[in-house]
């Protein structure tokens, strides 16, 4: 690992933390103290079960007795534990200070479609209770249904970040359309390069006119859990258009390094592909930023 790259002012838009039902390597707390002390502004801790917005209250005040200068951002993942896509669920966790709202994951019907495991992933299995469920959908008979309207009617309507989960392409479109006829811009589109989402470039760039932001994290060229090459991130970048990307982590499983190590090898296989510094700011910091209203 080198010096390279400056993670001051850094943002990351893409944490997992424990308390967790999977093995996460640290706790809230533990990932934001370890961004401050790289120098980073912002952390946004993401659980596929429970809201991380309630924990944040006690995370800062531990931050502040340690005299850690850091944001620290809660959010919702509408999978089923949560209600699915659920209004009221995201109304109380806006409410409680969450600054995303993500789209179904682990119990989306197209995530199961895609791995054949629904509910399940890594080192958690599905409990009975998944038996009888088919997965969580954005559509019927080809629409929006009008809870996911609701759902994403409130991140326009509290000016937070919705964020697309494991969806299919066509239901993340009508998603994100519906976003953008709201007049809604905070609206992130992660790991569209993943096997689940499965996203080419010309749906990437599709997606981008719609005004939405492509996430893509230091997890898709991790050793542990990769699924792609610096080489061919770069020039998925490159195709999109780095103003309509941003990095992350997407960290925190045991087997994963810190979030800030994981940002800095990110960092370093992009700028031996060509990506500068200040290319990698814009994805890393300025963009992130805009996207919370930290600006």
């Amino acid at each position: 690992m080198t010096d390279e790259v400056d993670l001051t002012g850094a943002v990351d838009l893409h944490t997992h933390v424990g308390p967790s039902m999977f093995d996460r390597r640290v706790d809230g707390y533990e990932c934001a103290a370890e961004a401050a002390e790289a120098g980073m502004d912002a952390v946004v801790m993401k659980e596929h079960h429970l809201p991380t917005a309630y924990g944040k209250a006690y995370i800062d005040r531990l931050l502040e007795r340690d005299g850690a200068n850091i944001d620290v951002f809660g959010s919702l993942v509408c999978n089923y534990s949560n209600g699915g896509f659920n209004p009221f669920a995201v109304e109380a966790a806006i409410g409680y200070g969450a600054k995303v709202i993500w789209g179904p994951t682990i119990d989306a019907k197209h995530h199961a479609d895609v791995s054949g495991d629904l509910g399940g992933f890594l080192d958690v299995e599905a409990g009975e209770e998944y038996d009888d469920v088919e997965g969580i959908t954005a559509l019927s008979d080809g629409k929006l249904r009008e809870d996911v309207k609701r759902c994403i009617e409130k991140t326009a309507t509290h000016d937070v970040v919705l964020a697309l989960g494991h969806l299919s392409y066509r239901e993340t479109k009508a998603m994100v359309e519906y976003a953008a006829d709201l007049g809604h811009e905070r609206v992130v589109i992660d790991h569209p390069n993943y096997e689940i989402t499965g996203l080419d470039h010309d749906q990437q760039r599709e997606l981008a006119e719609l005004g939405a932001t492509l996430n893509f994290p230091f997890l898709g060229i991790s050793e542990a859990y990769g699924w792609t090459t610096g080489a061919d991130l770069a020039a998925n970048i490159r195709a999109v258009g780095v103003d309509n990307c941003i990095v992350s982590s997407d960290g925190g499983q045991a087997k994963s390094p810190s979030a800030p190590e994981g940002l800095r090898t990110l960092g370093e296989a992009l700028f031996a592909q060509g990506i500068s510094k200040s290319e990698f700011t814009t994805m890393i910091e300025t963009r992130p930023k805009e996207l919370l209203g930290l600006e």
